[in-house]
């Protein structure tokens, strides 16, 4: 799965360790649309690992 996202890699990284879900996370580039920077992540692992890590990506980003 390939995301676009605003938030810092580090930060991704981050929420990907305090998730627990097994993932990989992979910077590919960094691309610039409507003035705002974006990184685009690969995100690798078992679906269901993944939808671990997004459910926690999606609640820290909603500042839950």
């Amino acid at each position: 799965m390939i995301i676009e996202t605003a938030v810092p890699f580090e930060e991704l990284e981050e929420i990907r360790r305090k998730s627990g879900a097994g993932v990989g996370l992979t910077l590919l580039e960094t691309i610039e649309r409507n003035g705002i920077v974006l990184n685009r992540i690969l995100v690798e692992g078992p679906p269901e690992e993944i939808e671990r890590f997004m459910g926690k990506f999606r609640l820290a980003r909603a500042g839950g």
